[in-house]
């Protein structure tokens, strides 16, 4: 894993696929989802203190979806790890590391990504703005995001 980041393959039955592709995921499509995933979120959770998971849907034509994006486009932290199993759709996770390098990693439907508390980082989708995420928490109140003054792409001094 670079820079402590953790990443895998999680196998996607043609039903995720299904559910993942609709327009509106209903609280029912996300109870399927977590159902679907149900060992591999507690194998997870066992092995690093995951206590709840979720579902997140990101569609281009919700209400307020722009202003949602920007909160995760800016540099910033959180003070627990950061987990997605992405199952449907793409997007990109940027990273700066300790020693200023930055990197970009694209995620897409069938990866599993761990960032590590307190690792600057940023995400953005691609302009179809259609993702679909399990997340996982150890508690969400270290979910707050702790931004940084510095753009992507620019040399940050170590």
């Amino acid at each position: 894993s670079e820079e402590g980041i953790d990443f895998a393959q999680w196998q996607l039955p043609e039903e995720v696929s299904t559910i993942a592709s609709q327009d509106h995921l209903s609280d029912d499509d996300k109870a399927r989802l977590l159902a679907i995933f149900q060992s591999e979120i507690e194998e997870v959770a066992k092995s690093n203190g995951y206590v709840d998971a979720d579902v997140v849907a990101i569609r281009s034509h919700l209400p307020g979806i722009d202003d949602a994006l920007a909160k995760f486009d800016k540099v910033h932290f959180h003070d627990d790890d950061e987990v997605r199993a992405i199952v449907g759709g793409r997007g990109v996770f940027g990273f700066i590391a300790d020693d200023g390098r930055q990197f970009l990693l694209e995620v897409v439907a069938g990866e599993y990504i761990s960032v590590p508390a307190g690792m600057w980082h940023w995400f953005y989708c691609f302009e179809d703005r259609n993702i679909t995420a399990l997340r996982l928490f150890k508690d969400t109140t270290g979910w707050v995001p702790h931004y940084r003054e510095v753009a992507r792409g620019t040399v940050v001094p170590s």
